[in-house]
């Protein structure tokens, strides 16, 4: 006995196998949303979102002794460090928004000039889609998201992706800063 196939499933098997296939592909387009939390942050910082249960988790104290060991190479980025722990208030490293730096400071009304509310775990959780664990989500200036991960990342790898942007291309080349025999180097 024969089985035949009939000409409705083998388009349809054609299509399932391609959606499948191109699902890893689709993902990471979704981590490029937008995101209206940060939008006080806007056009003015990138912003690292740290995930944890808890400041004592160890992939979370590495990570942010990684990000923080050289705080030229953070700053130069414009990044802002947003550390999110459970029930805990959103803690901020870094140069804010009023050009002040902060290490580990609760996030508060008094840093935001617009009157917006401060910025609160619970949202960012919901947010970004993780209820708990660890995680780190990069946002660009732009406001969308660029790069997230589960797993701890070398701040090396996190710098190269920030380096490739177009804004940071441009940033880095009219750096007034930098010397005549470092720029366009």
């Amino acid at each position: 006995m024969r089985v035949r196939c009939s000409a409705v499933s083998v388009p349809l098997a054609l299509i399932l196998v391609s959606v499948l296939l191109l699902l890893p592909v689709l993902q990471p387009a979704q981590a490029e949303s937008r995101t209206a939390p940060l939008e006080a942050l806007s056009w003015e910082r990138r912003v690292l979102l740290l995930f944890a249960d808890h400041p004592a988790d160890p992939w979370a104290y590495k990570q942010r002794l990684d990000l923080l060991e050289d705080r030229c190479d953070f700053n130069n980025r414009d990044l802002v460090l947003l550390e999110v722990y459970a029930d805990h208030a959103v803690r901020v490293t870094g140069v804010w928004l009023d050009g002040l730096a902060h290490e580990e400071q609760a996030l508060s009304e008094a840093m935001f000039d617009d009157g917006q509310r401060p910025i609160h775990s619970a949202a960012l959780r919901t947010t970004y889609g993780i209820p708990q664990g660890f995680g780190l989500v990069l946002v660009g200036k732009d406001g969308w998201e660029k790069r997230r991960s589960r797993m701890p990342i070398s701040a090396h790898e996190i710098y190269a992706q920030i380096d490739g942007m177009p804004m940071r291309q441009r940033e880095m080349r009219d750096d007034n800063c930098a010397g005549p025999a470092t720029k366009g180097s």
